[in-house]
């Protein structure tokens, strides 16, 4: 058996924020953050959600569309780099919120490129005759864990919270046709966030570490814009070529990355034509594992794809971790 996208779901918390409304805590101007990042408006969770709630909403319409129940769910692949505790994971959460009970839910840590990675792990699990109905989920609630003052003007405007969910099925006729992963250890610390930490014995943190705002992200964008321009386009020529796929067939290129306008630059590298691109921080900021599954439902939405179309999606991020998957929906 392969696997098939049955359904798909997404969820942006109804507050949105403005760069005008972030600008004074940064000590900046609505303007300055907007032309910095390219982001105009982000969504916030409230006070005491966390991704797996964004996810329930999410999971609900995914599966509406797929026309199944909770209970058709055997396994939950739960992607996010902002759990909503330490532990347990997320996937438990969302598990407990949909009612789906005692079946397998896990978590991955991909950071950017975290769907793809839950999404290859549930398309082996389909392959493999251990499930036969997977939820695919990718939320996150950056701004908790988000600095809010001047020394942040460079990092929080770029993140927003949200979630997105994939209902895969399986289908004698495959949906998703390839996917390819990558990882590069090297220069780690352009993207971190390096506390609390378990190697920091007895306590995880010290105060010096917490005045320093060490639990906070460290982002650097400019180091990463180079790479991101570079993998974006390998990583879709490798994921096409192994699906047997053209760019010319496909109906829809996902890029995935925090900068927008980078990710719209990397795809005119490999080719695209900006009518069909779809650069997921764009409209309410970067969402990490959350951005792909958002983009993919909101298309579908808006009847900019349609059932039977191809969509390959890209993303790199944190890790630095990227990949790539092409879908046919």
């Amino acid at each position: 058996m392969r696997s098939t996208i049955l359904g798909c779901g997404s969820y942006l918390p109804p507050r949105a924020v403005t760069s005008d409304e972030l600008a004074g805590a940064l000590a900046t101007t609505g303007p300055q953050l907007t032309e910095s990042t390219g982001v105009s408006t982000r969504r916030e969770a409230e006070d005491g959600e966390g991704p797996s709630q964004l996810a329930s909403r999410a999971a609900q319409q995914a599966l509406a569309a797929a026309g199944l129940g909770p209970e058709a769910v055997d396994l939950i692949v739960f992607a996010t780099m902002t759990p909503d505790i330490v532990f347990p994971g997320p996937g438990c959460f969302l598990q407990d919120q949909l009612g789906c009970r005692t079946v397998g839910a896990m978590d991955v840590r991909g950071q950017c490129a975290g769907f793809l990675v839950a999404l290859a792990t549930a398309d082996r699990f389909i392959r493999a005759g251990k499930a036969e109905c997977v939820l695919v989920a990718g939320a996150e609630v950056h701004s908790a864990a988000l600095e809010y003052s001047p020394r942040a003007v460079a990092v929080t405007p770029y993140f927003g919270d949200g979630a997105g969910v994939v209902v895969l099925g399986a289908s004698p006729e495959p949906g998703v046709l390839a996917t390819v992963l990558h990882a590069d250890p090297d220069g780690l610390e352009r993207f971190w966030c390096e506390f609390p930490a378990s190697r920091h014995l007895p306590s995880r943190m010290d105060i010096e570490a917490f005045r320093a705002g060490r639990h906070f992200y460290q982002l650097d964008a400019e180091r990463m814009h180079p790479q991101a321009e570079r993998v974006l386009p390998e990583v879709i020529g490798e994921a096409l070529e192994r699906a047997g796929v053209t760019r010319e067939e496909v109906a829809l290129f996902v890029l995935h990355y925090l900068d927008h306008r980078v990710a719209r630059r990397a795809g005119r590298a490999a080719g695209i034509p900006d009518d069909r691109i779809v650069a997921t921080a764009e409209a309410a900021g970067h969402m990490a594992a959350a951005g792909v599954p958002i983009a993919l439902a909101d298309a579908l939405a808006a009847g900019r794809v349609r059932r039977g179309d191809v969509v390959c999606a890209a993303a790199f991020g944190g890790g630095m971790a990227w990949g790539a998957a092409v879908l046919r929906l």
